[in-house]
């Protein structure tokens, strides 16, 4: 396979995985923003996030990945769980 072609794969590969998640943030809106109890919603959220974040520094650590990598790849969660816990905030 030519450089071209797998740019061309990788590019509908983004393409797919930005289409599934802009619907799964429909789905996610209209949960939350139907939900009877929208602060137990954030609150069981931002202990979700924290966890998944340790998790992810654990597993990295464990799988050796390079520090900075973990860390680039921590700091793009944080700015999506905290551009999350602010829709939440919002409702």
């Amino acid at each position: 396979m030519d450089i071209e072609s797998r740019l061309e794969v990788l590019e509908q590969n983004l393409m797919e995985r930005l289409a599934a998640e802009i619907a799964q943030d429909a789905v996610l809106d209209a949960l939350i923003s139907t939900h009877p109890d929208q602060m137990a919603v954030r609150n069981a959220y931002l202990a979700i996030a924290a966890h998944r974040l340790m998790q992810f520094g654990d597993l990295g650590f464990e799988q050796n990945t390079p520090a900075k990598s973990i860390a680039d790849v921590s700091g793009l969660l944080r700015e999506q769980f905290d551009a999350w816990g602010r829709k939440l905030a919002a409702s």
